[in-house]
């Protein structure tokens, strides 16, 4: 399999639902996998480094590191069982009470949901957690926000000076998806109902390898 154009790119997470940006899940394609090694980093329309932050601007899917520590797209209407799957229907202030996610990825997610959308670098100010020893902190916490799905990647703010990396944006999931796409898709009513579409949407497109991953990954069987 190889594409090209961004509208193949489209089709493509359209078709697998869940479609990882680099190789990620056994016998699934990634999109580092589909184009050409050659076409990265061209600054043209044919870059797929582009199509990262195009696909979500676009309102075709969601991007983050949903699993571990690499980052995918996820279709635009399937992502609503996402983030109750990752969570098992538990709120952030839920899994914090538990233990299951540290103070400063609580703070982070509650500077996020405030902002409706912000960018790195000004996120770690505001959680001050700017220091050299604490940007590890701040990364696990961003990391374990996004395998809840608690929020997703939106964009990437340029740098103020030239030569600079871009910081990338961010978003709650409620957000971006009840307030920032044009048109609001429909919430799962209970997890059950979350589980049985994202299985019968998944089973529909994957291979029982990928299908086994991902069911560990969401855990449709529990």
């Amino acid at each position: 399999m190889s594409i090209t154009t961004y509208p193949e790119f489209v089709q493509l997470v359209g078709q697998y639902k869940i479609f990882p940006f680099s190789d990620l899940i056994p016998e699934h394609p990634s999109l580092t996998s589909v184009v050409p090694s050659d076409s990265w980093h061209t600054d043209t329309e044919l870059d797929p480094w582009l199509w990262r932050v195009k696909i979500v601007k676009d309102e075709h899917a969601a991007y983050g590191k949903f699993f571990g520590t690499k980052a995918s797209f996820i279709h635009v209407d399937l992502f609503p069982m996402i983030p109750m799957l990752l969570s098992q229907g538990k709120s952030v202030e839920e899994r914090y009470s538990s233990g299951l996610l540290s103070q400063n990825a609580r703070n982070i997610y509650r500077i996020i949901k405030e902002a409706g959308n912000i960018d790195s670098r000004n996120l770690r100010k505001e959680s001050n957690l700017t220091a050299k020893e604490q940007k590890k902190d701040y990364e696990r916490a961003l990391v374990d926000l996004q395998n809840y799905a608690d929020i997703v990647i939106t964009g990437a703010q340029e740098s103020d000076f030239e030569g600079g990396w871009s910081s990338m944006c961010f978003e709650s999931s409620d957000h971006w998806l009840y307030e920032t796409l044009s048109g609001a898709p429909e919430a799962p009513r209970h997890l059950a109902e979350a589980k049985a579409v994202a299985k019968a949407e998944l089973g529909a497109v994957c291979t029982e390898k990928a299908l086994k991953y991902l069911d560990k990954k969401l855990r449709f069987s529990l």
